[in-house]
């Protein structure tokens, strides 16, 4: 049986152990684990597990060198290394609870022109939600 955006909770179809970063990991890292994990965005959280911020592949790009400041690829892996998340993070991301409906989230995505949301009670990272993960469902709903 087919069930609506608006009776799947957003807990349902989340991802539940996301890839992520904490402030003080180096640009490098960031951008190691995007490309390890074929993502597009790193929650960041801090050591003791409090959600700060989300690191999307844009918001590195601004901070990575180019070319033309730094000619040597060594030099440019030397920049990226000694750049802090924290430098290039989004410092209040848009975040949804577990209980949200995933029409709800859809709206939220739509209203800010964002890829995902970060899903997380209070200030805790419980997961996160993508355009992917709701294709996913529209994708099984019209299979079946």
């Amino acid at each position: 049986m087919k069930r609506s955006f608006r009776t799947i909770r957003v807990r349902e179809v989340m991802t539940t152990s996301p890839v992520t970063v904490r402030p003080e990991d180096s640009l490098q890292r960031a951008l190691d684990l995007l490309d390890k994990y074929q993502v597009h965005e790193l929650p960041v959280v801090e050591h003791s597990g409090r959600l700060v911020g989300i690191a999307t592949r844009g918001d590195l790009k601004l901070l990575t060198p180019v070319y033309p400041l730094f000619p040597a690829q060594e030099d440019i892996r030397q920049a990226l290394r000694a750049l802090k998340v924290a430098e290039a993070m989004t410092v209040e991301p848009v975040v949804i609870g577990p209980e949200a409906t995933l029409l709800e989230a859809t709206k939220r995505l739509f209203e800010h022109g964002i890829g995902s949301l970060l899903v997380a009670e209070g200030d805790r990272l419980l997961g996160l939600l993508s355009v992917s993960d709701i294709l996913r469902i529209v994708i099984e709903q019209h299979e079946t």
